[in-house]
């Protein structure tokens, strides 16, 4: 039986593979073979040295790093259920890297959208104020979420103006923060804090309801 119409029956049959799954790996599959053909093999004889010029064929191709993963998982999913045939002795796609796509750097927020986020929270509420001047802080010294949120209120020197966060590692360094940014926190801790707070978390700068 022709090993690309098993390999799909199998996917079918075993996997509940769907119509389109399996027409996108048959037609990765025959490309595959018309690969081999070129290289006078067949799926058998195939080695390491075929699998590394057959990427190299798909990337002179024009295709990117994920339709090459995509090729190469269908062959590997064919090698896999031939090894277990017995049809072969050895998978020739167990040392190939699959092509990682390349990271795209995070979209960096613009000033206008960084005065939208800050300006969202309604500061005619208690937690909206403590929101606000959550915002204020994190923008004011880059601290991370987790080390902000981590903040008691003996790390904050309102009259010097710096916070003194602790993160990874227990690690604690001293932060500058910007005269706006304090006058949130002063705000937050004169009117809003004393309404949220709670006998449990006493100590902790911004607190829940």
């Amino acid at each position: 039986m022709d090993p690309v119409a098993e390999f799909l029956g199998t996917l079918q049959m075993e996997r509940g593979a769907s119509p389109n799954t399996l027409l996108a790996y048959r037609r990765d599959l025959e490309g595959f073979r018309d690969f081999l053909r070129r290289e006078r093999r067949g799926f058998r004889e195939a080695g390491t040295a075929e699998m590394t010029r057959y990427m190299g064929w798909l990337r002179r191709r024009g295709l990117g790093s994920r339709s090459v993963a995509r090729h190469l998982s269908a062959v590997r999913g064919l090698y896999r259920r031939l090894l277990e045939a017995g049809v072969i002795a050895r998978d020739p796609t167990e040392h190939l890297d699959t092509p990682r796509p390349p990271r795209r750097l995070p979209r960096t927020l613009s000033m206008q959208d960084v005065v939208a986020l800050i300006e969202t929270p309604d500061i005619s509420r208690p937690d909206g104020l403590r929101d606000r001047a959550l915002l204020e802080l994190l923008y004011a010294s880059g601290l991370r979420a987790s080390e902000a949120l981590g903040l008691r209120i003996e790390d904050v020197n309102l009259s010097a103006g710096y916070v003194v966060p602790t993160g990874k590692g227990s690690r604690q360094r001293l932060v500058p923060v910007g005269a706006q940014a304090l006058r949130w926190v002063r705000l937050y801790l004169k009117t809003a804090r004393p309404i949220l707070v709670k006998r449990a978390e006493a100590g902790t700068l911004f607190v829940n309801r």
